[in-house]
């Protein structure tokens, strides 16, 4: 062994002892830190240890202490079992002959001993099918820390027995986050959550950045099943009464807001059919930029199949902008017709131009001369040149498209002869001098609006979190060569002002001036050109900034507004201190001690006055609700003509064939699998 090979295996040897000495140090720290949590005690007769906590005397229960409620006292003694270590949970109750509560029990959760119950291999649901249950492993010990109350005269409880030793340790400080009692998801972590959802982040992202935020996960408060666990019993409370409370919200935002208009239609089984929806800032646009919209259905945006209907414009940045948008439960003339007439309603006029795609349901795709026909570069090169061109005019197309026609055989084709029908709607020829604002290509523009939908929504959320979806996406909206052409510029003086036009046409499609007129203007020595030709909508100032619309977010009408309103205030100003005093430890140590400081009085606090329920909490936010024969209810889902094909039917030896391949695990108490 070479000199070098030498030192380098010193090394690691050194650095394996120095590790192995650094493990024994921290256990053996770890294990002086445990014992003086608590006070061992062994039993003389039976040898059994048993263990009570070191805990402080403010917050150890005594017996002689009077509550003013049940609730205060568990939540008293929550807190003294969170500091020792262990979880708690209700048990005995014994009332009087009035039927009062007279005696409760609070004990250790590892209380008694847990009794096997026989599975019941004939059980069946309302559906027919097996009831499969499964033994889990107990955790209790017969553990007897307790306290026991009982009610005075004075209608206060009062502990009269208190037993804190107990016959297991204790859990540890860095692993206190695991109890139960110590995982809550409050109304901290509630608005949280519901901010990030808005944006279509889930609660497990959630976590995570609230984990990155306060330092790990025992600095959380919660778990990552916690927050998933929240999201799924808050669509589990809205449940049926998901389209009701969006009809409610909607309502009483225009309430709320004279400018925002909603509307819905329901069928004949109160299902949810239809809903509209546009607000001030909307109808602010379409009155500058609604000449023209295109609209076009998406789907799979939420989970009951509704398909949403944005309307599409364009502003004076060439960006899309939004009008207003629906959610539609079936795709018929009946259901456009209702939805068209909501647009015309609420903004009061109709617009000039309207493009919208094809419907899909109109003519099946053509099977025998189609798959021949796109393999043909000369047939694919002819019809886009005639179909796509916007500089033919339509006596070109006419020759053009029966030349095609004639040269591939297809005068009698059906579904082109449908097209041929249809091409003072579908020709750009046709519509040459026509302001369209860009949108020639509706394809295009309005999968774009989709896609930015898609990017804030997902398939599997409810009409809720839909709308709430919709909303922040309305507000991001809101911040946010070819061939060589004969072109002719013909331009003349007039009494009011300089005529020009170009026979490109695109001041008539665009209302902008083309490059050409630039170029004979400029080359003619001409500066100026009337104001006629600059339209308003593409001015700068063509939307005044700042505009005062009314801007009510679903989460904020839902919950109690003062709450939130107070809430936000202190994180804001939290942030704001922090970030001017981060440059002064002294201070910055200051400012937190008199944070802390307040920590006990909210304690005291919280003890007289206990937290709301979860099931209180989501009343507060979704309203509470009661089923009656009046209520909205949702859409059973539909087959969309747009959701594409469904998953073939399997045989059931293709089945089975699945089945065997998967790894089954058994049950260690039954042996089931």
């Amino acid at each position: 062994m070479s000199s070098s090979d030498s030192a380098d295996h010193m090394m690691r040897f050194t650095l394996r002892i120095a590790f192995y000495a650094f493990i024994h140090i921290s256990s053996y720290t770890n294990f002086k830190d445990n014992i003086s949590k608590w006070e061992e005690r062994v039993c003389l007769n039976s040898g059994r240890k048993y263990f009570k906590p070191k805990v402080s005397a403010s917050i150890t229960p005594a017996v002689g202490m009077f509550f003013k409620s049940f609730d205060e006292t568990f939540a008293f003694y929550q807190r003294y079992a969170l500091a020792a270590g262990f979880s708690t949970r209700k048990n005995t109750s014994s009332k009087n002959g009035g039927g009062l509560v007279k005696i409760r029990y609070i004990v250790c959760s590892k209380e008694g001993f847990h009794v096997s119950k026989e599975i019941d291999s004939g059980s069946v649901d309302e559906n027919g099918k097996k009831i499969v249950r499964r033994n889990r492993g107990s955790k209790r010990v017969g553990c007897n820390a307790q306290v026991k109350l009982i009610l005075e005269n004075n209608n206060m409880f009062k502990i009269y027995y208190f037993e804190e030793e107990h016959n297991h340790i204790f859990v540890e400080d860095e692993d206190i986050h695991f109890l139960p009692a110590a995982r809550s998801i409050d109304y901290v972590k509630e608005s949280f959550i519901s901010g990030l959802s808005a944006i279509n982040i889930g609660p497990v992202k959630a976590f995570n950045i609230m984990k990155t935020m306060y330092g790990g996960f025992g600095e959380v408060g919660a778990s990552k099943v916690d927050c998933k666990n929240y999201r799924r019993d808050l669509n589990l409370y809205i449940g049926e009464y998901d389209a009701e409370m969006v009809v409610r919200r909607l309502i009483r935002k225009k309430e709320c807001c004279p400018g925002f208009t909603c509307d819905y239609v329901i069928g004949e089984d109160r299902r949810l059919k239809g809903l509209f929806r546009a607000d001030e800032q909307s109808k602010t646009n379409y009155t500058v930029f609604g000449d023209i919209f295109g609209f076009d259905a998406t789907y799979k945006s939420n989970k009951y199949d509704l398909v949403f209907v944005p309307f599409t414009g364009i502003d004076n940045h060439f960006r899309n902008v939004t009008f207003g948008g629906a959610l539609l439960g079936s795709e018929t003339t009946y259901s456009y017709r209702w939805l068209l007439r909501c647009f015309v309603n609420a903004f009061g006029s109709e617009p000039k131009v309207v493009v919208t795609d094809q419907d899909v349901a109109m003519k099946r795709a053509i099977k025998d001369v189609g798959p021949v026909l796109s393999a043909n570069i000369d047939f694919n090169t002819r019809m886009t040149h005639v179909v796509w061109n916007d500089t033919i005019i339509p006596e070109d197309f006419e020759t053009e498209w029966h030349s095609i026609m004639s040269t591939f055989g297809l005068e009698n084709h059906e579904w082109l002869k449908d097209m041929y029908d249809l091409r003072f709607d579908l020709i750009p020829a046709y519509y040459h001098g026509e302001d369209l604002a860009g949108l020639m290509r509706t394809t295009s523009r309005c999968e774009s609006e989709n896609y930015f939908f898609g990017q804030i929504c997902n398939p599997r959320c409810t009409l809720v979190e839909f709308f709430t979806h919709f909303e922040t996406a309305m507000d991001i909206q809101s911040m946010s060569i070819g061939g060589m052409i004969m072109i002719q510029v013909q331009y003349s003086k007039q009494e009011d002002g300089l005529s020009i036009s170009c026979s490109c046409k695109r001041f008539e499609q665009f209302g902008i001036l083309c490059r050409h007129i630039f170029y004979v203007l400029r080359y003619d020595d001409i500066t100026g050109f009337p104001r006629r030709y600059v339209h308003r909508r593409w001015m700068r100032d063509v939307v005044s900034i700042g505009s005062n619309h009314c801007n009510i977010r679903f989460n904020e009408i839902g919950r109690n507004s003062e709450i939130d309103k107070v809430y936000r205030e202190i994180v804001v100003a939290n942030e704001y201190v922090v970030n001017r005093l981060v440059g002064d430890l002294d201070e910055l140590c200051r400012y937190r001690d008199h944070i802390k400081s307040y920590i006990d009085k909210a304690d005291e606090i919280m003890v007289a006055a206990s937290p709301p329920s979860r099931k209180e909490r989501f009343a507060d936010i979704g309203g509470n609700l009661e089923k009656s024969d009046s209520m909205i209810r949702v859409l059973i889902k539909i087959r969309t003509k747009g959701c594409g094909v469904q998953k073939r039917i399997k045989s059931n030896r293709e089945i089975a064939i699945q089945k065997s391949s998967k790894i089954q695990k058994s049950c260690r108490v039954c042996g089931g699998k």
